[in-house]
């Protein structure tokens, strides 16, 4: 019987190595780890800074509410115990609501209030069943959009019920899809209410 023999023939020349040369590159890249980790974070990235921005921003938001509250309560002291009578003179009540809508914008800490976008309302009433039923009635983010033209100051006198509340427009930083479910008066604006109610002190 005659022998049959098997001729390798290696890849001689320029296109020989440089077909060699593109096997073994390729194959340490399909090996290699390196850079994996920049890889994978390129992904998640966009995502994460998203969601990290948005609870940035509802935490500034609840914080900015939190600043409206106290300060609202700080500025509504002088009311409680007629001292409001020689602060807000005015017969007018535009401007006597302006000028305590000044007086809550000095004790909100941080500049987080804006005092062009904010808004205040002071009504008497007598009793607090009255003050509900009548505070109900006039929602000023009804609709989904701000309506505080019916807002005003009613300077109260001793012993009667008093609903202070504070509309602000309050500006989102995002407009995409976390404003979406934050904003309440618009596309990027939410509105903060802060409100406060109590009887006043019998002055004279």
């Amino acid at each position: 019987m005659s022998e049959r023999k098997t001729e390798i023939v290696c890849p001689t020349g320029e296109a020989g190595q440089a077909k060699s040369l593109r096997r073994r590159v390729l194959s340490r890249f399909s090996r290699s780890q390196n850079g994996a980790a920049a890889v994978e974070f390129g992904f998640v990235a966009l995502p994460f800074l998203m969601l990290l921005w948005a609870i940035f921003e509802t935490a500034l938001m609840f914080w900015t509410n939190q600043v409206l509250e106290e300060a609202l309560s700080q500025a509504s002291r002088s009311i409680l115990t007629g001292q409001s009578r020689s602060l807000y003179t005015s017969n007018n009540a535009a401007t006597n609501a302006a000028a305590f809508r000044d007086a809550v914008c000095a004790h909100a800490s941080l500049g987080l209030i804006d005092c062009t976008k904010l808004s205040v309302d002071v009504r008497s009433y007598a009793d607090f069943g009255a003050a509900s039923s009548g505070t109900a009635k006039n929602d000023p983010l009804a609709g989904g959009k701000l309506d505080t033209s019916s807002f005003s100051y009613s300077q109260p006198a001793s012993g009667q019920i008093v609903v202070i509340r504070a509309v602000l427009d309050y500006k989102l930083f995002l407009t995409s899809w976390a404003s979406t479910s934050l904003a309440n008066i618009g596309s990027g604006h939410r509105g903060i209410v802060a409100s406060i109610a109590f009887r006043t002190e019998p002055f004279v």
